[in-house]
């Protein structure tokens, strides 16, 4: 279980999600997290 600490410590996102930027939130800099996209295949997620 160390390991996944130490992901989260580096990255702020949830899983699936990359950080690009910082955002305001509250008068605070937050991580901008956004889902990341398979831009490879050019196809939306499937249901």
């Amino acid at each position: 279980m160390s390991d996944n600490k130490k992901d989260r410590d580096q990255d702020p996102c949830w899983k699936n999600y990359e950080q690009v930027g910082m955002k305001e939130k509250d008068g605070k800099q937050v991580p901008n997290c956004v889902l990341k996209n398979d831009s490879s295949s050019g196809s939306k997620k499937k249901s």
